[in-house]
């Protein structure tokens, strides 16, 4: 890729010439419309990233709705791992995703007019050339006045406040009708105030220091921008001494290992979990606790849809009618309070969960990759019959523990000297009792093969006492079978590319050809189809020199050596400037072409096509933050015609594009730019890989000639060179 620096000149030339067309664009600012925003109690709301870091692809997508503030990038991130924070103070975040999430416009809305710095950071996902990091974004919140609005006026205050203690006489639950403007509320004693508190908070008697038998004067005010309502107050009397429970002093939080082990009831279909009614509202439960995939579901005969749910302290979100799901990944080990509080805020009910160790059960799923079977070596004669087709069971394993909800791959290698049906079979021992939906997988077997038969499913019910069964099916002629392997695996995820189906692995007179998928070489007959992986870049056919898109479905008919495309794009931080005529301003993109595949074999192809997108910040910023080459505005897309490489790195390519001949009136304007790489595959597809955008890169000619001038280069460019860069500063035209 090495290129004489005169081939490199004239490669320039060219690339100038076919950008010269820019010079006829005048951007208008008058013309930009104002960024995606949303206006709620006469504020109007904006974000835009201010800086992505090394987050490849982060964007704010604007504001839906009114209510949420979208973000999305470009690389996969541990969803278990996103915040956001504004000025030192977490912000909620919901609709995580590996590739966006979005902030609730209520955790701003009590800020004042002004900008302020939203920070995200996460976790990224490990690749095969890349380890997991933590990267971060900032961006920019813009609250504005909305002129001839109605100023927001502070809250009405609270209504139809009470305060429900529990039976233990510990605390007490703060229920109120919400007040529509209002961003928080406020907790008061005696007038003095305590803590911000949600609907449906609970305060204990310990934390306020109350004492048994006197009255105090409970109070709850509402708050937003504007201001403070007015506090609601209610008189509440703490129980006296002999009003106590036999549990200890009122004045200590509610101990659950108190409880006694035969007051405890096992939650249904859960071996793990316990549960405990207190205050004896038992009758109040219409659907005790019990485990239903992934939530353990309770319904209470209280009215429809909930004032409160808190779980461990913590407010939940309200669901439509009398009942709530806890999720079993919140209950771990130990014990946790769920307290829910009717619509009237007259009632609550409290429920104590008792979590048992693991590894105190004999129910513990197994761990994922597990192997439950695995067998080799076995050899079945099968009688021939003549009376039409039945089943035998020939092959059987036992037992097996399945668990609802896991997921297993049951893999059979076998061989037949005469065509046989087989089947899969799985269920409870002395009990035609399935624990697969579809009872089983049924194939058919050529006279003469040797087969890989996988089936993929999940446990629709639990037992400890479970088949791993295989049936034969007959035929005319009596049968040799040969099982080389049987195995089961358990799985919390099943691998990608495990799947039902079957491989011929021999067949007679077949044709065998070697198949290398990044390094792993495998046999297959001649005709097999293969699917090559769906996520990712594709693959590239070493051979052939071609690319092939992801889920590509190939026919093997030769040896095959496929490699995954890993391109990864980025820019040269900043801008400079091209001082061969026509002048303008110059982005530089570096392309590499990733897991050993050499670049002038993959970027000197029709394989990968380059080049540069540059449009001005203006209209980057009002069209969502988003540059591509689907983007609808106005967008300078300029193809690579040349390379620009000091030959050290063999899987680096570099090339530029450029802006020229801007009118003065530009001069000081921002342009930013994009490189892309774009991969065209053998069935016409093509997908486009992008540099990460940041607008930190963005510059103005007249910004990037003051610097060249600041800088100890400047003296030894010609005078005409300068005379150039001079003239960008001063605003002057420049003729070439």
């Amino acid at each position: 890729m090495n290129i004489s620096k005169r081939k490199q000149g004239i490669l320039a030339i060219i690339c100038t010439i076919a950008m010269i067309v820019t010079s006829i664009t005048v951007y208008n600012p008058r013309e930009v419309k104002a960024d995606p925003s949303a206006t709620v109690d006469g504020k109007q709301y904006s974000a835009t990233v201010k800086d992505s870091g090394e987050w490849t692809g982060f964007a704010c997508q604007g504001i839906f709705n009114s209510a949420r503030i979208h973000f999305a990038w470009g690389i996969d991130v541990d969803l278990n791992t996103i915040t956001a924070s504004l000025n030192g103070k977490w912000l909620a975040i919901d609709g995580k995703k590996t590739k966006g999430m979005f902030i609730p416009l209520s955790e701003v809305t009590s800020l004042e007019v002004g900008s302020y710095d939203i920070v995200v950071t996460a976790t990224t996902v490990a690749t095969k050339t890349a380890e997991a990091k933590e990267v971060s974004a900032t961006a920019t919140l813009k609250i504005e006045k909305v002129e001839g609005t109605t100023e927001l006026q502070k809250p009405s205050a609270p209504t139809g406040l009470v305060a429900n203690i529990n039976n233990l006489k510990t605390d007490y639950t703060i229920a109120f009708a919400n007040v529509a403007t209002a961003t928080s509320y406020k907790f008061y004693l005696d007038g003095t105030y305590k803590k911000d508190i949600t609907n449906g908070s609970i305060v204990t008697i310990e934390e306020l220091g109350l004492e048994a038998g006197k009255t105090y004067k409970f109070g709850v005010s509402a708050v937003n921008a504007a201001g403070e309502s007015d506090i609601t107050t209610i008189d509440v009397k703490v129980p006296g001494k002999e009003e106590e429970t036999t549990t200890g002093s009122s004045t200590k939080p509610f101990d659950p290992s108190t409880i006694k082990d035969s007051e405890w009831t096992s939650a249904l279909n859960s071996k793990t979990v316990s549960y405990y009614i207190a205050d004896g509202k038992a009758d109040k439960v219409q659907v005790k606790p019990q485990l239903e995939g992934d939530n353990y579901y309770i319904a209470f005969k209280l009215a429809a849809k909930f004032k409160s749910v808190t779980f461990d302290g913590v407010s939940k979100d309200v669901e439509e009618g009398a009942f709530c799901r806890v999720k079993a990944s919140d209950l771990t080990s130990g014990y946790h309070t769920l307290v829910v509080t009717d619509y009237n805020g007259t009632e609550s009910v409290t429920i104590y969960f008792k979590v048992a160790k693991e590894e105190e059960t004999t129910t513990a799923a197994y761990k994922d990759g597990e192997v439950l079977v695995n067998e080799s070596n076995q050899t079945k004669e099968v009688p021939a019959y003549t009376g039409g087709d039945y089943w035998q069971q020939e092959y059987n394993n036992m037992p097996v523990k399945y668990v609802k909800g896991k997921k297993y791959v049951a893999e059979v290698v076998v061989s037949s000297t005469a065509a046989k049906k087989i089947k899969m079979v799985f269920q409870s021992v002395g009990d035609w009792a399935f624990v697969e939906a579809k009872s089983g997988y049924e194939t058919s077997i050529a006279a003469g093969n040797k087969v890989k038969i996988t089936y993929v499913f999940e446990a629709t019910q639990s037992t400890d006492n479970g088949n791993f069964d295989i049936y034969l099916g007959s035929a005319a002629d009596a049968t040799t079978m040969v099982f080389e392997s049987k195995k089961l695996t358990t799985y919390n995820e099943v691998p990608e590319g495990v799947q039902t189906g079957v491989e011929v692995l021999e067949a007679p007179g077949s044709t065998k050809y070697t198949v290398s998928i990044d390094g792993k070489e495998k046999p297959y007959e001649e005709g097999a189809t293969i699917t090559v992986p769906t996520e990712g870049q594709g693959y590239y056919d070493v051979t052939k020199k071609v690319a092939y898109a992801p889920g590509t479905e190939l026919t093997v008919n030769e040896n095959m050596t496929l490699k995954s495309i890993e391109l990864n794009v980025t820019m040269t931080p900043g801008a400079s400037i091209r001082l061969a005529a026509p002048t303008g301003l110059r982005f530089q993109t570096t392309v590499k072409s990733g897991n050993g595949i050499a670049a002038d074999e993959i970027l000197n192809s029709k394989t990968v096509t380059t080049g540069t997108l540059i449009t001005t910040l203006d209209l980057y910023r009002t069209n969502g933050n988003t540059l591509t080459k689907d983007s609808t505005y106005t967008v300078l897309d300029i193809a690579n015609v040349g390379w620009f490489n000091d030959g050290t790195k063999t899987e680096t390519g570099k090339f530029c594009g450029s802006i020229i001949k801007i009118q003065k009136e530009n001069y000081g304007r921002k342009f930013i730019a994009v490189g892309y790489a774009t991969i065209n595959y053998s069935n016409g597809d093509s997908k486009t890989v992008y540099a990460e955008v940041t607008e930190n890169n963005a510059k103005s000619i007249k910004y990037v000639a003051e610097k060249v001038q600041a800088s100890d280069k400047f003296s030894g460019y010609s005078p005409e060179q300068q005379a150039i860069i001079n003239k960008y500063i001063k605003g002057e035209e420049i003729s070439k």
